[in-house]
């Protein structure tokens, strides 16, 4: 009975050092990343903010007034070796896996748990392809809250940028400071994971860097979704004056065929005020043209200005504040709409592994 229980033993730690050497090849091979984000916002309207889903001139997130938000809960798993095969996750759990990636594309409406990305990479010498579902590259704003520099995303990101694509992307490393891309995906307009489009939307872009200042990139998506022509043109711009000062652009033009025609034009400006503290300028506006019955043309204007405060390198603290101006009434305030809308906010993110 004894030399029973001896064997069982040490089968039983036989298969958990098997198991432990398992594991520690796997760490090695793959690296985890991720982020956690709270916020709470304030609409002086005394109303929930706008909804971008909604149309253009709300916001991608952050909607429920006088509330604490759980917005992001991530973790990314990726293995990218130099040469072969890769690939990569992301999960994400909080309110904004509702409304940055579920809504947006009609899955899983109503959940706050999603898979933004999951894809298969392969790389050989300059060229690297990716295969899946993964995110835009579109946009001088993200959707991480890790990433992004203010606590709200611009009134383009929801009204004139995709989120996500569902296809293959080619990235060819020209040079140390050149990278061009060629895609084929999904719809870039509904970004869902199964395409009603027989044509596909083709994707094609080139970043670069001007020297050591400045940055500069174009993106296109063009496709078809229910027989009418999409396009999502992006062109982004960074520009590093001193160590301390910082300036950013985003031009994005958005065009439905027979709907609508959208413009929207960011300016950034980031002044690093000590070690601990910076602070972000955001100016924009977004102006929406609709074809003759579909909708009323407008144009939205905003000024967003939010102070981080990064004590640690893992810890950010964003204090927000936020006024959007329209020309047309869009805006509720006490049951009734009006043309601006102003906000203040907080958020705090808490990072791993960036």
């Amino acid at each position: 009975m004894k030399l029973k229980l001896f064997v069982a033993a040490a089968a039983a730690l036989g298969c958990s050092s098997a198991s432990a050497a398992t594991l520690a090849e796997l760490a090695s091979k793959v690296d985890a990343s991720g982020w956690i984000s709270g916020s709470y916002i304030y609409g002086l309207n005394g109303e929930d903010l706008a909804d971008g889903f909604n149309g253009p001139g709300g916001r991608a997130t952050d909607i429920e007034s006088n509330s604490f938000t759980l917005n992001q809960a991530v973790l990314n798993l990726v293995s990218a070796p130099e040469e072969g095969f890769g690939g990569g996750v992301m999960l994400m759990a909080g309110e904004d896996a509702f409304t940055l990636v579920n809504r947006s594309y009609g899955e899983n409406d109503g959940d706050r748990f999603a898979l933004p990305e999951a894809y298969l990479t392969y790389t050989t010498g300059a060229l690297t392809l990716k295969a899946g579902r993964y995110g835009t590259l579109a946009g001088y704003e993200v959707l991480s809250d890790a990433a992004n520099p203010l606590l709200s995303r611009s009134l383009q990101f929801p009204a004139a940028e995709p989120y996500f694509h569902t296809g293959i992307r080619a990235a060819y490393a020209a040079s140390d400071a050149t990278t061009l891309y060629l895609g084929v995906n999904n719809s870039a307009l509904t970004g869902a994971a199964i395409d009603a489009d027989d044509q596909k939307t083709i994707e094609a872009g080139i970043s670069t860097a001007l020297g050591e200042s400045a940055t500069f990139a174009v993106y296109d998506y063009y496709g078809m979704d229910g027989g009418l022509k999409t396009n999502f043109l992006d062109v982004v711009g960074g520009f590093t004056l001193t160590e301390s000062f910082s300036l950013g652009l985003n031009v994005d033009y958005f065009t439905v065929e027979d709907v609508v025609d959208i413009l929207g034009i960011a300016g950034y400006a980031t002044l690093k005020l000590s070690d601990l503290v910076t602070a972000t300028l955001r100016l924009e506006s977004l102006d929406a043209d609709y074809e003759p019955g579909v909708a009323t043309d407008n144009t939205i204007n905003a000024a967003t200005l939010a102070l981080g405060f990064t004590p640690t390198s893992d810890f950010r603290l964003l204090v927000e504040g936020r006024i959007d101006d329209s020309d047309e009434d869009i805006y509720l305030k006490d049951g009734e709409l009006k043309a601006t809308q102003p906000s203040i906010g907080v958020k705090a993110i808490y990072s791993f592994g960036l």
